[in-house]
């Protein structure tokens, strides 16, 4: 996919929704709650917390993206451009917002010498980034961690098939059995 690439404000709509909460929330108490430093600090400091996450998903909605065969390009609003021949480091994280690992998001963070982007999976366009930006890293030969290939895998990009978790010894099952054993014995 070439062309312009954005975060859709239907997918900010939710962050908009709990900064702006959050902001009038805690604003309303920092301003009403009479007396004690430490409640001003505290609320303060939530309040500061919750403008700063209201103005970086603003900043978020402003953003600019373009997938180009040779790198990725923020187009506004300060360009920036990521060039695939020069990818130093290449990382997808998977955060699951629930215990079942359904529903979240992925982050994608690349690296190509002073310039480092990271991208969230809300982006449109992002499973061509994420193949484009896997494609550039295994001609450049870079080594992925495991997270990061179960993620490419997972997302069905070729070449990236999830990572087995390395078998339990041996040694260390025995042992686990026999400490229940005995324990067992001990309150018979």
């Amino acid at each position: 996919m070439t062309g312009p690439m954005r975060y859709p404000p239907g997918s900010l709509l939710g962050d908009y929704g709990r900064g702006g909460v959050g902001l009038v929330v805690t604003g309303a108490m920092w301003l009403s709650l009479p007396g004690a430093g430490y409640v001003h600090v505290i609320f303060g400091g939530l309040t500061l917390l919750f403008a700063l996450f209201t103005i970086r998903t603003a900043w978020r909605q402003l953003l600019r993206f373009e997938l180009l065969p040779d790198g990725l390009v923020q187009v506004w609003p300060r360009r920036r451009v990521l060039l695939w021949d020069r990818l130093d480091s290449l990382r997808l994280r998977y955060y699951s917002t629930r215990r079942n690992r359904e529903g979240g998001w992925m982050t994608l963070t690349m690296r190509a010498g002073d310039v480092r982007m990271t991208l969230e999976s809300t982006l449109e366009g992002f499973d061509a980034l994420a193949q484009r930006a896997a494609t550039a890293a295994e001609q450049r030969g870079l080594t992925l961690d495991g997270p990061s290939r179960a993620n490419f895998g997972a997302l069905g990009i070729a070449g990236f098939e999830p990572v087995p978790a390395p078998p339990v010894p041996p040694s260390r099952w025995r042992f686990n059995e026999r400490w229940r054993r005995e324990d067992r014995d001990k309150n018979s």
